[in-house]
């Protein structure tokens, strides 16, 4: 894939991408770091690319590499300073709730596990086959089948009491 070829498809992937990564850090500045950072780090690595029909789920994949990369630095950095205060991984519920989610939806989507929100994201709301994501999350496909399956089970769980206060359907209950 030509750098162009690879710019081309960041610029028309670019909202794509900063909406995954504002689901997985939830602070807009830093979504658009991550974006350019993954995109920069493609382009540097673009030989890497095998097949040029794969490079929207591998600029996924490196964005969430990045994104895990840093979370992980800011935990080691908490435990250093070693400090009460918890800084927050995500904004995830202000996010959504921007977009029209009530509270209960998206502090339920905040709870499930990073690896199951974000296949039932990149599924979901990216709208990536299970072997695309599984090639963004390096798992087997079983596996983000799994993980998705065990999300929406999850969320469902999480809502049935939200969605009978609110009149919706009987809650999901029989």
């Amino acid at each position: 894939m030509t750098e162009d070829d690879l710019l081309g498809l960041a610029y028309q992937s670019t909202g794509r991408l900063r909406r995954f990564a504002l689901h997985l850090c939830g602070d807009a500045d830093v979504a658009d770091d991550l974006v350019q950072d993954a995109i920069l780090r493609a382009l540097a690595s673009r030989r890497q690319l095998r097949d040029g029909t794969r490079a929207l789920p591998w600029l996924f994949s490196i964005l969430r590499s990045l994104f895990l990369t840093r979370h992980a630095r800011a935990e080691h950095r908490r435990e250093l300073l070693d400090t009460d205060a918890a800084e927050p991984v995500a904004n995830l519920e202000e996010e959504m709730l921007s977009k029209g989610v009530g509270d209960e939806v998206a502090t339920a989507l905040a709870t499930l596990p990073e690896a199951w929100r974000t296949c039932l994201l990149l599924c979901d709301v990216e709208g990536l086959s299970y072997d695309e994501i599984a090639s963004v999350v390096d798992c087997p496909g079983g596996t983000v089948r799994s993980r998705i399956a065990r999300a929406r089970a999850r969320l469902m769980e999480s809502l049935r009491d939200y969605a009978a206060r609110g009149g919706i359907g009987r809650g999901g209950r029989p």
